[in-house]
């Protein structure tokens, strides 16, 4: 290598690789080097540069998206949200006035400024319809601009370049059109701050009526740090307490209360908030605390032996990929010579679509199997071609119902056959491939007889269709067990 080629050179043509073990080589051994490259890769976010970055985005996420239709140039807004603007507004709290407009600035000429109609003649089938991360930027500038109108310090000269940005973005508006912009309501909230010449609750009341982006909870929760800082402690507790339907709140009055030492209550608040969620009411979500494992983390400490049975019930019914954890603690609960009443009834109250699918693990591990034969009778009973359910048990059955299982396979596979497979019909033969294999796990699942007369009685029956016959015939054939 020529020593006096210049570095420049070297790096614009070296492999990203080599590029990427020389720098992480030398901030290992060099700590100065390794807080200089993580400042410059990952910033405070008081010193990154929102523009820069984000133009850098937005022309690096614009190209071309192919359609059955068409060729057409767009941006891919999921990951100019999901990589920037989403991280950043959850930081945004953290912001001097100042660099909190220059984020709502950015945002606006960036995105709002830069999106095209084509941007929204994207098709979900096609991977290229991003509108609804336009929505998701335009909801976080609209909080954002909250964010910044709630500030004390925030000056006349912000209030009124922020003003002026909006009605220029609005000239060149093309999102409202087609999903709704939000640049009318921060007028309408500049308008609140500069009539008052102060901070109200009427902008907070305007953000949780407006909840952009679902964010009213944590609207809620800001108006009720306002409220205290007015001095008022005990309007501030009584709107808390009325607005315990949004989970933001009611997390929020909890931790307060633990803070405090009130498990009591802490305990009956949670009790309320359950209520809620069981209701349905609309504000909970995926992100909602598990109301009953907090309750449940209260209990261990301060509740009696009745009452985390009781709770770990409710949990478990409740749960759908916890319910293990919870059966767990409850046998390690409930006495030993309690415990066979104890889980017959526990399992007989579960309800729902797919029971079966709920409580057979521990119907097998308490030997239950007559009961989980009867369960899985009643579900071919209702549904003649579902074979996947007796196959899924049919080994933990093998020992105790063989032959009862044995005729409800054969059955449902017949009858799977039939309706899937008909005579003189198109069927989707990409499908074939799972039905094999599926066939194929019968002898290692101590059915290697059905196996056998089930794919003998299939080849016979559907001969005129020999991409199926292709899939049944490499199926390897045993008879030593059954």
């Amino acid at each position: 290598m020529n020593a006096s080629k210049d570095i420049s050179q070297l790096i614009a043509n070296a492999n990203e690789d080599d590029l990427r073990y020389i720098v992480s080589g030398w901030a290992n051994k060099h700590s100065d080097f390794r807080d200089y490259v993580r400042n410059i890769l990952c910033p405070p976010i008081e010193d990154v540069d929102f523009g820069l970055k984000l133009s850098q985005a937005v022309n690096r996420e614009t190209k071309e998206f192919f359609s059955h239709h068409d060729v057409r140039e767009a941006t891919d807004w999921r990951n100019v949200y999901n990589d920037l603007i989403e991280p950043w507004s959850e930081n945004a709290d953290s912001l001097s006035s100042e660099k909190l407009y220059d984020l709502c600035d950015v945002i606006v000429k960036e995105v709002g400024m830069q999106v095209r109609d084509e941007d929204f003649y994207g098709d979900d089938w096609y991977g290229d319809d991003f509108s609804g991360y336009i929505q998701d930027i335009m909801d976080v500038l609209g909080n954002l601009a909250g964010l910044l109108l709630i500030r004390e310090d925030v000056s006349h000269e912000i209030l009124d370049s922020l003003k002026k940005l909006i009605k220029a973005a609005k000239k060149k508006d093309i999102i409202d059109s087609y999903i709704g912009s939000p640049y009318d309501f921060i007028l309408e909230l500049i308008s609140l701050r500069q009539k008052a010449d102060e901070v109200i609750c009427g902008i907070y009341d305007a953000l949780i009526d407006e909840n952009l982006g679902d964010e009213a909870g944590a609207w809620v929760c800001r108006k009720i740090d306002f409220i205290r800082s007015m001095g008022l402690a005990d309007e501030a507790r009584k709107y808390m307490e009325e607005e315990i339907k949004y989970p933001e709140v009611c997390l929020k009055y909890y931790n307060e209360l633990i803070d405090d030492g009130n498990w009591q209550d802490a305990i009956i608040l949670l009790d309320r908030a359950q209520a809620i969620k069981d209701n349905g009411s609309y504000f909970y979500s995926p992100r909602t605390p598990n109301w009953l494992e907090l309750k449940q983390q209260l209990l261990v400490e301060h509740g009696t032996l009745e009452e985390r049975i009781d709770n770990l019930k409710r949990l478990f019914h409740n749960s759908h990929n916890d319910k293990k954890k919870y059966y767990r603690q409850l046998k390690e609960l409930v006495d030993a010579d309690k415990w066979n009443e104890f889980y017959y009834n526990l399992l007989s109250n579960v309800t729902g679509y797919n029971v079966i699918d709920e409580i057979a693990p521990f119907l097998i591990e308490e030997g239950e199997l007559d009961w989980l034969f009867r369960l899985v009778s009643e579900s071919t009973a209702k549904t003649p071609t579902d074979y996947r359910t007796p196959l899924k048990y049919a080994e933990a059955l093998c020992r105790t119902h063989f032959e009862k299982m044995q005729t409800i396979l054969i059955r449902t596979v017949r009858a799977y056959a039939a309706d899937r497979f008909p005579p003189k019909k198109k069927v989707n033969s990409s499908k074939y491939p799972y039905f094999r294999a599926d066939l194929e796990s019968l002898s290692e699942l101590g059915y290697s007889k059905t196996q056998k007369e089930i794919v003998e009685f299939l080849l016979q029956e559907y001969r005129f269709r020999p991409s199926l016959t292709k899939e049944l015939k490499s199926i390897k054939l045993v008879t030593d067990n059954g």
